[in-house]
């Protein structure tokens, strides 16, 4: 009996880890064009907000879900004075898939260039992903107005 037992843990053990990989929504790439922004100055920067309309398009939907969303992001910038290059930043973007399902998700910038993503809120399918985290980047950035992105969940 104590064989068997050891048989099956030893069995589920390496797959419920391997599962863990494939429980998120994973991995993929988004579209960006600027919808609107606003710039507020102040004496020592300049505070910027933007508001885009994306696609994101995962590499390996999971079952039941889309393998396309549309979203609405909200991004704030900080620049230093006389600066070109964002001091700090942050981001919500919000999605409801055909379903009806939705999630929103948020992010901060990263000193690498990257941005640190995470679910915050999920209905239906999204809600048990709340959590997730992702590692992002822009891969193109097509002119000042339309970028190219790439997500990978974070290990």
């Amino acid at each position: 009996m104590r064989f068997l037992l050891i048989t099956i843990l030893a069995a589920l053990i390496p797959t419920i880890a391997f599962a863990n990989d494939h429980t998120t929504p994973g991995a993929g790439y988004g579209t960006a064009v600027t919808v609107g922004s606003k710039k507020m100055e102040g004496a020592s920067g300049v505070l910027m907000h933007q508001t885009t309309n994306d696609v994101w398009i995962w590499e390996k939907p999971l079952k039941g879900f889309p393998k396309a969303t549309s979203a609405t992001c909200d991004q704030f910038f900080a620049f230093a004075s006389g600066q070109q290059q964002p001091i700090g930043g942050t981001f919500t973007c919000q999605s409801v898939d055909g379903d009806g399902d939705g999630l929103i998700s948020t992010g901060v910038f990263q000193p690498d260039g990257t941005a640190l993503i995470t679910q915050i809120a999920g209905t239906g399918k999204w809600a048990q992903h709340v959590g997730s985290q992702f590692i992002g980047k822009t891969d193109i950035q097509a002119d000042t107005s339309t970028s190219v992105y790439s997500w990978t969940p974070k290990k």
